[in-house]
């Protein structure tokens, strides 16, 4: 019973130290262990992340508009355009670092706030800027100023642009006006601007005339452009019925500082919608307005009943004087012939009615022909030619009579030195009356006049003097050259009675002439220029035709100073590019410059020039002016100065 209970022991056992000796037990019965793991180390708590503060940069003062302000943060930037308007930099620094905030450009040097640079502590930084005041600003504005309907272009510092057209002004007739503009960016005190112009019609000449460019801020009426017709055709109607070339006739233009320089002309016309009975008629256009009057009337308005020609108008543009055959002008006209009058708008009215000039110091009417009048820039002094022995005490002939409108004196300008009448023609006188300039055949006027040939002269009235002038650069005689002997000729002096140039073909006035043709001659009374030819060319060629053509009209000019002519000649070597016809030329005395007015086959008329050389009229057979399909007389601007409607 007890066996069967031992081999379950021994089974037992046994399996025991199988298992044993498969888990590394020795063979010897006994059995090794296999030691404990070790226990696993414990991982370690990560420190909690560091707190991220923002840096903020704020401009506490005031900002003008579109000034900004740069910063930085280390190689962070931020940009402020607003007053106390916080910007943060991008990338926040975590508490514990340290950090700089500084500027680094705009219109003003900024103060940080002393937190400006530190160390992030527990709190989002906000650095605050005084960046001072900024600089006032304002708008550049300024006015146009020229002949309705103008379309120009305004420009400031090649970018801010305005399109300008000059509009009527309201409840005026006027054909000049104003229009005011503004530019729309302000602009900061103390910076820079300049003003051009753009898209500027090819018929007329424009200019930024005053403040062309300077520093902001700019004053009231410190701004000013321009624009101007280079060509206005002056022989029209207040309605714009047009004289043609060939049927009006001696413009002439004037205007003072007060009303601008070439403001007013005077013409003849006898053109219908002019002229009101078909004969020659003088008129009077004030470019301003537009208004063309009709001063060859009587008292009552009614116009001449013959021809009125040869206006000349004052240098103020305020006088007109004229020959006519007009006997309905002034009452007790019986003479029957031609005779020397005056309109006048010098008292600030416009007159209906004329004053007779050629009458004797009583009053008495001239008992023959008067003609050939000029004025003096006031309108006071106006000199003629005259066949009127009552006029010259007794003496007969054509002689030049000058008279003071003002007390009614009498002088005789062309007398020899017993104050006896000789003959002569022509006059041209200085702006103050003083200096009148003639041509005459008499060989008495001056001693040593041996030539046989007739001369130029000038009388002096401060003095009662008179000097002749057409001669040689040495001072000896000239030769005849091609003239006649007694060929009437025009000279011309300058405003201020230095300057006198005149026509003729003697080829030894100077050296050199050697082309065989009529030339213009400058004569200098008062200082060192002597005698010069000044029908040359800008390189000084000699014109290879005539010049100033020596014709009853008047083809030569001056300025007031002489510093520029005029001149009409046939010459092809002086700027033209055709082959033939006369062309108005420009001359300037000092520089020798000569450019070219007229291009054209067709020949030019007589010609007149404002006191500054602005203007210049003359008469063309060829349409210049654009908006009027016509020949006719122009004004023509040359550009020299300043455009009678551009005023401060």
């Amino acid at each position: 019973m007890n066996r069967p209970h031992a081999l379950s022991t021994t089974l037992a056992l046994a399996a025991l130290a199988a298992l044993l000796a498969a888990c590394g037990g020795g063979g010897d019965g006994t059995s090794t262990a296999a030691p404990p793991a070790p226990a696993p180390s414990p991982t370690p708590t990560p420190p909690p992340p560091a707190v991220q503060r923002t840096v903020r940069v704020q401009v506490d003062t005031a900002l003008a508009g579109g000034e900004s302000f740069q910063f930085t943060l280390g190689t962070q930037t931020a940009t402020v355009s607003a007053t106390s308007t916080p910007v943060g930099f991008a990338t926040p620094l975590a508490e514990g670092s340290s950090y700089t905030v500084s500027q680094t450009s705009g219109p003003r040097a900024c103060t940080l706030s002393a937190n400006r640079t530190g160390t992030i502590a527990s709190a989002d930084v906000l650095v605050t800027a005084s960046c001072g005041t900024p600089a006032a600003t304002s708008l550049l504005a300024g006015e146009l100023r020229g002949p309705i309907g103008t379309q120009v272009t305004v420009r400031n510092n090649g970018a801010d642009s305005q399109a300008l057209t000059i509009p009527p002004w309201p409840g005026s007739s006027d054909v000049y006006s104003v229009q005011s503009f503004s530019f729309t960016a302000p602009l900061t005190d103390g910076s820079a601007y300049a003003v051009t112009l753009a898209n500027v019609a090819a018929s007329q000449s424009c200019s930024v005339y005053k403040g062309a460019s300077g520093t902001m801020p700019v004053a009231a009426g410190a701004l000013k452009a321009g624009c101007e017709w280079n060509h206005d055709h002056v022989s029209r109607s207040t309605g714009n019925a047009l004289g043609t070339r060939f049927e009006s006739w001696k413009p002439t233009i004037g205007g003072n500082a007060q009303y601008g320089e070439g403001r007013f002309v005077a013409f003849s016309s006898s053109a219908t919608g002019l002229s009101p009975n078909g004969h020659r008629q003088v008129f009077w256009r004030d470019r301003m307005t537009g208004e063309t009057r009709l001063v060859s009337t009587d008292a009552a308005g009614t116009a001449g009943n013959a021809n009125s020609d040869r206006a000349q108008i004052s240098a103020d543009g305020l006088t007109v004087v004229f020959e006519s055959y007009a006997s309905n002008l002034v009452t007790g006209d019986t003479n029957g012939v031609r005779d020397v009058f005056r309109w006048s708008a010098a008292n600030g009215t416009l007159p209906t009615g004329v004053e007779r000039v050629s009458v004797t110091a009583t009053g008495t009417q001239a008992n023959a022909e008067s003609h050939s009048a000029r004025v003096s820039a006031d309108g006071r002094i106006v000199v003629f030619a005259t066949e009127a022995s009552n006029l010259m005490n007794g003496a007969s002939g054509t002689n030049i009579i000058r008279r003071d409108m003002q007390t009614g004196t009498h002088t005789i300008v062309s007398a020899n030195g017993s104050g006896t009448a000789v003959g002569g023609q022509r006059p041209s006188i200085s702006a103050d009356g003083n200096r009148i300039a003639f041509w005459s055949f008499a060989s008495d006027i001056t001693s040593g006049d041996n030539n046989g040939l007739w001369d130029i002269f000038v009388y002096q009235h401060d003095n009662a003097s008179r000097r002749r002038i057409s001669l040689r650069a040495d001072g000896g005689e000239r030769n005849q050259g091609t003239d006649s002997t007694s060929g009437v000729q025009q000279p011309v002096i300058s405003g201020n009675g230095r300057f006198v140039v005149y026509p003729t073909s003697s080829s030894n006035v100077v050296s050199g002439d050697t082309n065989g043709a009529i030339d213009l001659f400058m004569v200098d009374l008062d200082g060192n220029e002597g005698v010069t030819r000044i029908s040359v060319s800008s390189t000084g060629a000699q014109g290879n035709a005539d010049s100033g053509t020596g014709s009853y009209w008047d083809f030569t000019a001056l300025s007031h100073d002489g510093s520029w002519i005029a001149f009409a000649s046939r010459a092809t070597n002086f700027g033209t590019t055709v082959s033939s016809g006369l062309n108005l030329f420009l001359r300037n005395r000092g520089t020798g410059q000569v450019r070219a007015l007229t291009d054209s086959t067709v020949d030019v008329d007589e010609v007149a020039m404002t006191p500054s050389a602005n203007y210049i009229a003359f008469g063309a057979g060829t349409q210049l002016d654009g908006r009027f399909a016509s020949t006719g007389l122009f004004a023509h601007f040359t550009g020299l100065g300043r455009a009678f409607y551009w005023v401060d």
